[in-house]
């Protein structure tokens, strides 16, 4: 549904950031595109969406994001989900919401959809972009090769093979068209041919591309392997990513030291693993890597979504948080505050939760209030479910006022249903 303009997006008479049009529903939208030939640019996003408003604030209202949309697109915000204070015209936005969620399978938000002025999807993104990224994302859509690539895949079913191109084809159709069996199959059939390649032709970016899209095609023993193993810096600078050839190598040994040793069909053997002894092969096999750190991540992992036993799972996330401090930001969000608010939704272990309140102490320590929002509502919602009721409504105040006092008053109205629920004794967690 669309978003009504706010002072984030400038009118059309400023000429800056992107202008979404605010008048047309989707069928004139798709209508206007084929009489004009432009493309057309659809932003999904939700209400609750933190990344979504951030969008709406560091990136859309940029000049340089509007000369690189405003003449070639038709822009259009689309909410998906529907709230009592939606108005008359994003209630009417309703169906085509759900219809376009359900057709391009949106799971995840921001989601960014790219159409040709014939109506069919170039690309999908999901996921905050900055400035550059962002433009980057909208000029690669209009790459005159995503239009071709439905007729190469029309090609390919009637046996007409395109090995030049058949890594984009295959991530085309992954990520476009949606036919996860396809693709694998296009994927497959084309890393056979790389397989059969010298070493100094398959190291491109184009392949790296690929390799990224379907990295379970990777084996310790092929040459892509190898090129991140032994020369990270060499893949890195291809791929114009620090770390990269890292992250290729630790799953990669994982898939095959920890995930093919613990598992069968995509479930817990009966016996617990050794995990001495995995830790131990890992060592020995390649030099240089983490092997404890790298255990210690599935084991968290392998307690959380196999094995289900949280007690081991609290055990093995304590004891990363104590040997890898996460870093300030990002990382201790994700790595302290998201094991607490897991452990909150989903475990009942008095233990497990005052462990859980330790982590959610620590990612809020040194910081200003304003910097972890979400982290004091975690911290609140731990103290209430531990039965610290009158602590967690305070926290839980708090993180309201640091909310109203900010701009956009971000998650207030989530943080007003908890406090109301734990002044009447209610559960803030979902029920089993």
């Amino acid at each position: 549904m669309i978003f009504l303009c706010s002072p984030l997006f400038l009118s059309a008479q400023d000429n800056k950031g992107v202008q979404f049009n605010e008048t047309l529903n989707w069928e004139q939208i798709q209508a206007q595109a084929r009489a004009e030939n432009k493309y057309v640019f659809v932003d999904a996003y939700a209400t609750w969406c933190g990344p979504c408003k951030m969008m709406d604030r560091d990136v859309y209202p940029a000049p340089e994001v509007g000369t690189a949309m405003n003449n070639k697109f038709i822009a259009v915000k689309v909410q998906l989900d529907e709230t009592p204070e939606d108005d008359a015209r994003t209630k009417a936005w309703y169906k085509d919401a759900r219809q376009l969620k359900e057709t391009y399978k949106i799971a995840a938000l921001p989601a960014f959809l790219f159409f040709a002025p014939d109506g069919k999807l170039l690309h999908k993104d999901f996921g905050y972009r900055n400035t550059a990224g962002f433009v980057k994302l909208a000029e690669g859509a209009l790459d005159p090769a995503k239009r071709l690539l439905y007729q190469q895949l029309a090609d390919y079913n009637n046996g007409k093979k395109d090995y030049n191109n058949m890594g984009e084809l295959a991530i085309f159709v992954k990520q476009v068209v949606e036919n996860r069996g396809k693709a694998d199959s296009i994927a497959k059939d084309f890393k056979r041919t790389l397989d059969k390649r010298s070493i100094h032709t398959i190291y491109t970016k184009k392949n790296l591309n690929f390799i990224n899209e379907f990295r379970n095609l990777i084996s310790s023993k092929d040459p892509f392997f190898a090129l991140c193993y032994k020369q990270p810096a060499r893949a890195d600078s291809i791929m114009e990513q620090e770390g990269w050839a890292q992250a290729r190598v630790w799953q990669t040994v994982t898939r095959e030291e920890l995930e093919n040793k613990v598992l069968k069909d995509g479930k817990a053997l009966g016996t617990q693993p050794d995990w001495d002894k995995i830790r131990a092969t890992i060592n020995k096999k390649y030099i240089g890597l983490d092997a404890r750190k790298m255990v210690l991540d599935y084991q968290i992992l392998y307690y959380e979504r196999w094995d289900q036993d949280w007690g081991k799972w609290a055990f093995y996330t304590d004891q990363r948080i104590k040997a890898y401090p996460p870093q300030r930001g990002l990382q201790s969000f994700g790595e302290l505050n998201m094991p607490a608010w897991n452990a909150f939704l989903h475990c009942d272990d008095k233990k497990v939760l005052e462990k859980a309140l330790e982590w959610s102490s620590l990612s809020i320590k040194d910081y200003k209030p304003q910097e972890v929002l979400q982290q004091l509502d975690t911290r609140a919602n731990l103290l209430y479910k531990l039965g610290n009721v009158k602590e967690g409504i305070e926290q839980e105040q708090a993180a309201l006022e640091v909310s109203t006092s900010m701009e956009g008053r971000p998650f207030e109205k989530d943080f007003v249903e908890t406090l109301e629920k734990m002044k009447k004794g209610e559960p803030t967690w979902p029920a089993k």
